[in-house]
């Protein structure tokens, strides 16, 4: 089940929207389930630095809350899962015959608001990775968002969306 238009937002959701809203119990507003996921050793490895969405949630729950800027600055246009064909420029290119990198490439993406259930707020990236066609949730906070959350191996995850001032911030947690 993708989307599950009758499922009701967790009380936990509910409040952290609510609380970013209006700063007060008014109803939330605007909080859709993207995606449901068991957490994978892979998401923990700080190494990957790294919070993985599944694919399918996301074409079918996520791209359509976002508009084209933000699926351009996300890297999210095109195919979603298919790996993508990075354009390099001239200098890029030349920058890398010249010197092998030590990490990965700075991806970029669309900043975003990342809360943990017990309210804990993170600063991240919301991406498409080019090799894999992979969309994660990734940044240097997201070591911090995973002692917060203390996820573990085999954790049954949600991830809710809303916004804020036109921000979309993520709720992670267990139901």
């Amino acid at each position: 089940m993708l989307l599950d238009v009758a499922m009701a937002v967790p009380e936990w959701v509910a409040t952290l929207a609510r609380t970013q809203f209006t700063g007060n119990d008014d109803e939330a507003t605007g909080v859709r389930f993207i995606a449901s996921k068991r957490v994978e050793n892979s998401d923990l490895v700080t190494q990957q630095n790294r919070l993985y969405l599944p694919i399918d949630f996301v074409a079918a729950n996520l791209i359509g809350l976002l508009s084209l800027e933000e699926r351009t600055t996300a890297n999210l246009v095109g195919d979603i899962g298919q790996p993508r064909k990075r354009i390099r420029t001239e200098t890029e290119a030349e920058r890398m015959r010249k010197k092998p990198k030590a990490a990965g490439r700075e991806h970029g993406g669309l900043r975003v608001r990342v809360y943990a259930r017990c309210g804990f707020v993170s600063y991240l990236l919301l991406t498409r990775w080019d090799g894999s066609g992979g969309t994660v949730i990734k940044g240097e906070e997201l070591k911090v968002f995973r002692s917060w959350s203390a996820l573990k191996k085999g954790d049954k995850i949600d991830f809710w969306a809303f916004r804020s001032g036109g921000e979309l911030c993520f709720a992670i947690g267990r139901p």
